[in-house]
């Protein structure tokens, strides 16, 4: 790996290239440049892995190489050093698609570790979009095919089936081929969904075809014990990948083993509808008419069983994103199982394989949410409630606990101590699940970008952001933001 440090301030530089070199150890070649020019010349003549580069510089400015960087060799991963806080510069360099933005006040070895751990999750993440077996860009862009591996012979009739394993063994898959199966392209990926590609002998008619087919799917459930998603008939193999892919998530809904059939009709339409019912039930919880709340979602069932949408990331979400309305604004009455009893919904949510396993889910987070109440005048002592008060108008200015242990006029020591003990959290994990949570709102339902929204929430660091919000979260806030 070769990475370039280009800064006009030599300590810095120096300082980066040891402790880069220190965490590294000595599998990279580091090297430096004192301005951006400099380090242009270096990188025309061989492109580096990695550049750390200072944003204001004499000759030329971090702004203007990243440009040219980006330009030459997009996939080379661009870290912006400043030590201004403006976020007009924020701006321009996410702009020219730069991969991380940090305050040089702000730098430790720590920082430098999570900058090279996030490099090298991008780079594998990168290879594995890039193998073939990976069918996760073909879901979100049906319409890849031509960058598709596997190429359709001139006429040739295909079909696509998806089943709930990982890595099958090809040569057992063929043992039981039935005769009119041609050929069968290597596997396609995704998480643990194998997706098959098959072509088929007879040059009659696709429809008079359709029973074979399909019988070939019956054998694969049976051999499998599983439920297989079959794609139908398509002129391109990558729709039929999608389309036996997503037929599968149809087993969601009817919780049986078998084939499912690719249906195409009311997809969008059911989208909107839950999205709308999911909108619905959280400006209820937010108002706390909990009983509408409850109404709406049990419209979101019916809903979901009679459209079936297929984006079963877009049907979890919209349950995720209710427990996290119902953590924010029961956060003020709750006692110490609220986090813990989320945590394990969210989980559950995101593990469950049918409706109705999601549905149990939810009914007994309903249920137990009531039992992390603490009820009556007993609840918070004043202190402790005056400062949530302030917390949930002031979070995105709070700069530490010492000015909300000041506004409700106690001891800092001793308000940390005190509310650690009524809420079972401590005031900075309250004060982030604040900003996260107004994070969440503002990505599912503005148009802002990120850096808007962290800048919104009280973060001028947005690789800071980026880590906090993957840490409640589990997930980066641009991939949730693109899911959404």
């Amino acid at each position: 790996m070769r990475i370039l440090i280009v800064d006009d301030e030599l300590p810095i530089r120096e300082w980066l290239k040891m402790s880069i070199s220190a965490l590294e150890g000595n599998t990279n070649e580091v090297c430096t440049a004192p301005n951006g020019k400099d380090a242009w010349e270096m990188f025309s003549k061989e492109p580096f892995d990695m550049v750390v580069t200072d944003i204001k510089m004499p000759k030329m400015g971090g702004l203007e190489l990243l440009q040219k960087i980006k330009d030459s060799c997009g996939e080379t991963y661009v870290v912006m050093l400043t030590s201004y806080s403006e976020f007009e510069y924020a701006r321009e360099a996410i702009k020219y698609q730069a991969n991380e933005y940090v305050l040089k006040n702000e730098i430790t070895a720590e920082v430098l570790g999570q900058i090279m751990e996030n490099y090298h999750e991008s780079k594998k993440s990168r290879k594995e979009v890039e193998k073939p077996q990976y069918i996760k860009d073909l879901l979100t862009n049906p319409h890849l095919t031509e960058t598709f591996p596997v190429k359709k012979k001139e006429g040739e009739h295909i079909f696509a089936a998806a089943f709930a394993e990982k890595e099958s063994d090809k040569a057992v898959f063929e043992s039981f081929l039935n005769a009119f199966v041609l050929r069968i392209e290597p596997c396609f990926y995704e998480k643990d969904i194998s997706v098959w590609v098959c072509s088929y002998k007879n040059s009659y008619s696709t429809g008079a075809c359709f029973g074979e087919a399909m019988a070939f799917c019956k054998n694969l459930a049976l051999l499998k014990e599983t439920g297989v998603g079959f794609s139908g008939f398509t002129e391109e193999i990558p729709e039929a990948c999608r389309r036996a892919r997503m037929a599968l998530n149809l087993g969601f809904y009817e919780n049986r083993q078998g084939v499912f059939l690719y249906k195409e009709e009311n997809q969008e339409a059911g989208l909107q509808k839950i999205k709308g019912i999911r909108k619905n039930v959280i400006s209820m919880i937010r108002k706390d008419r909990q009983e509408e709340a409850k109404g709406y979602i049990a419209d979101l069932y019916k809903e979901l069983t009679k459209a079936q949408v297929l984006d079963l990331d877009q049907v979890r979400g919209c349950f995720t994103d209710m427990v996290d309305a119902y953590k924010v604004s029961k956060m003020e009455f709750a006692g110490r199982g609220l986090e813990e009893l989320c945590r394990k919904t969210r989980d559950g949510i995101e593990g469950a394989g049918s409706l109705e396993q999601l549905r149990k889910e939810m009914d007994t987070f309903l249920r137990e949410l009531k039992g992390t109440m603490v009820v009556g005048e007993k609840a918070y002592s004043e202190y402790v409630k005056s400062a949530i008060a302030y917390t949930v108008d002031n979070y995105a200015f709070i700069e530490s606990l010492t000015e909300v242990a000041d506004y409700v006029n106690i001891n800092a020591d001793y308000f940390c101590r005190l509310f650690k003990a009524e809420t079972g959290s401590t005031y900075n994990s309250y004060l982030t699940n604040c900003r996260i949570q107004k994070a969440v709102e503002l990505l599912t339902n503005t148009d802002l970008k990120v850096y808007e929204v962290a800048e919104k929430v009280g973060y001028s660091n947005l690789s800071y952001f980026s880590r906090v919000f993957k840490k409640v979260m589990g997930v980066n806030p641009f991939f949730y933001q693109k899911k959404r």
